[in-house]
């Protein structure tokens, strides 16, 4: 009994990790565009979430070998790979990434709380969870408070959204045909790679090397850490599904439209009632929350390991960093007229994700191939293989975003 109740123990802190990285990447910027898919698109395009997190899954799992197998950081694996520029290039586009898509987080979890809690304006909620978010990162041993936090909230996001998604209902045999890659026509290209975007995040992805140093775990952790990338990440998949299966069946195919996650929220309650009304936007407010936290979080250590400085969580730099973050971010959407869209704030993410993206995908390939740093514990062929196809996706990512900045001067970059 008491080695059964250990082995469930260590199952459930060795997870932490991976479902720390979904908490960050289940945010506003995913649940508007999963919103947007299913309610323009219906079931078709439920695909694009389940290979997007094969895809998450495949980076995921590649990091975290990197981090046991050679016990540093990521820049600090890339300094000793590629030199000190690299690393450094490398850490402030992550993080000028991160700080894009905190301003998304902030505005988000404005909204989320003025549909709650039925008063205030949403910009007044952002300031107020900001200012609580960022005493929460000057706690001391954060990270167990973070983990904790953490499963927590996707505990929550998880059980609200599959229950709005029971109230509304499904048509099966339609999620089942849409599970076959297919295109209805080019925009449903571009929204697609705007999806899969905020869905496989490279740039989360690398913070899971710090994940590993921060348990101080080695190699004799590849095992359990192969298995729970897999059931973190696929946490993240399961609510990103739900939440485009919630919106195609409810908004697709009526007149009602809903381009963000408050817009969804506001049109359930005439369809399914107040429960999924509340349901969902419990689940948005609680998505924006562990964003909000976790996002300035890896922003600010990523920050600090491109320049060689202690990138642990309870370290001063990076919880200087990470709360810098989050009050440009609040900065932002008080300069946005009404605290802006959290879709609209993901442009600016989405033009320093040019740089940042292509980077940092290609040094995690690199690194986990390298035999002088991983040894016997290189990629087998098959990760490689699911690596460059991966890899291929996120270029798809960067051509979306520099077709809807040329589309601007009439270039289409489609024919």
């Amino acid at each position: 009994m008491g080695r059964d109740t250990k082995s469930l123990r260590d199952r459930l802190e060795a997870v932490g990790p991976a479902l720390l990285l979904a908490a960050v990447v289940v945010g506003p910027g995913s649940i508007a565009l999963s919103t947007i898919t299913g309610g323009t698109y219906g079931y078709t395009l439920l695909w694009v979430p389940v290979a997007a997190t094969l895809f998450m899954i495949t980076y995921t799992w590649m990091a975290a070998r990197i981090g046991l197998v050679t016990g540093k950081t990521f820049f600090g694996a890339t300094r000793e790979r590629y030199g000190d520029t690299v690393a450094k290039v490398g850490g402030v586009f992550g993080f000028l990434t991160i700080l894009a898509f905190q301003a998304g987080n902030n505005a988000g979890i404005g909204f989320a709380s003025a549909a709650l809690f039925g008063v205030g304006d949403p910009v007044l909620w952002a300031i107020v969870f900001t200012v609580l978010a960022a005493a929460f990162l000057w706690l001391p041993s954060l990270y167990d408070k973070v983990e904790t936090l953490v499963r927590v909230v996707v505990g929550i996001m998880l059980v609200s959204f599959v229950a709005t998604l029971l109230i509304v209902g499904v048509d099966f045999s339609a999620a089942a045909r849409g599970l076959v890659p297919s295109f209805p026509d080019q925009a449903s290209v571009l929204l697609s790679l705007g999806l899969a975007a905020t869905n496989f995040s490279i740039v989360a992805v690398v913070y899971q090397t710090n994940l590993m140093k921060e348990n101080d775990w080695g190699p004799e952790k590849l095992a359990d850490e192969g298995l729970d990338s897999l059931l973190g990440i696929a946490i993240l998949g399961i609510i990103v599904m739900t939440i485009l299966l919630t919106s195609a069946a409810a908004i697709f195919g009526t007149d009602a439209q809903a381009f963000s996650a408050q817009e969804m929220a506001v049109q359930l309650r005439p369809f399914a009632g107040p429960a999924a009304f509340y349901l969902f936007t419990i689940g948005f407010f609680f998505a924006s929350l562990s964003s909000l936290v976790v996002n300035a979080l890896i922003g600010g250590a990523l920050l600090t390991d491109g320049f060689d400085k202690d990138p642990s969580m309870d370290s001063r730099p990076v919880k200087l960093t990470a709360t810098g973050a989050m009050i440009i971010g609040t900065v932002a959407i008080l300069l946005s007229q009404g605290a802006g869209s959290p879709t609209e704030l993901l442009r600016a993410a989405q033009a320093l994700a040019v740089v940042a993206f292509p980077l940092l995908g290609f040094l995690i390939l690199t690194i986990a191939r390298d035999r002088s740093m991983m040894g016997e514990y290189t990629n087998p062929w098959y990760v490689n293989v699911l690596g460059g196809l991966g890899y291929l996706v996120i270029i798809g990512i960067i051509v979306n975003y520099l077709q809807t900045v040329l589309a601007e001067f009439g270039i289409n970059l489609l024919g």
